[in-house]
């Protein structure tokens, strides 16, 4: 209790949207640094998702291709890191708003 007085409630908080110039995508780290990002991951798995997402992350992807990574990327974290967990979620963002992914549309791109 006594090492955490000082930052009870550490949290790193991915936040996403789209307005008139298109997506937009923010990392607010635990210390309240805010940077804008082209991709980022959070969590233990962190380092296998970057390694995935810094090799096939483009500024020209799809919607489609973009998942199919996003769903990589998670799933080669959940495999190589006990700490990851076991579930995705995935949501697209766009002028329309967001829409979490179904599990049946989440198979459909990827076997989890």
């Amino acid at each position: 209790f006594h090492q955490n007085r000082g930052y009870p409630f550490m949290a790193d908080i991915l936040l996403g949207g789209f307005d008139r110039y298109g997506p937009i995508l923010f990392n607010i780290d635990m210390f309240g640094s805010v940077e804008e990002k082209s991709y980022v991951t959070t969590g233990s798995g962190s380092p296998v998702a970057y390694g995935l997402l810094e090799n096939e992350y483009r500024n020209d992807l799809t919607v489609e291709d973009a998942k199919v990574i996003a769903l990589r990327a998670v799933k080669a974290a959940i495999v190589r890191n006990i700490g990851t967990g076991d579930g995705i979620n995935v949501a697209t963002i766009d002028k329309n708003g967001f829409r979490l992914l179904t599990k049946e549309q989440k198979k459909s791109i990827i076997e989890l």
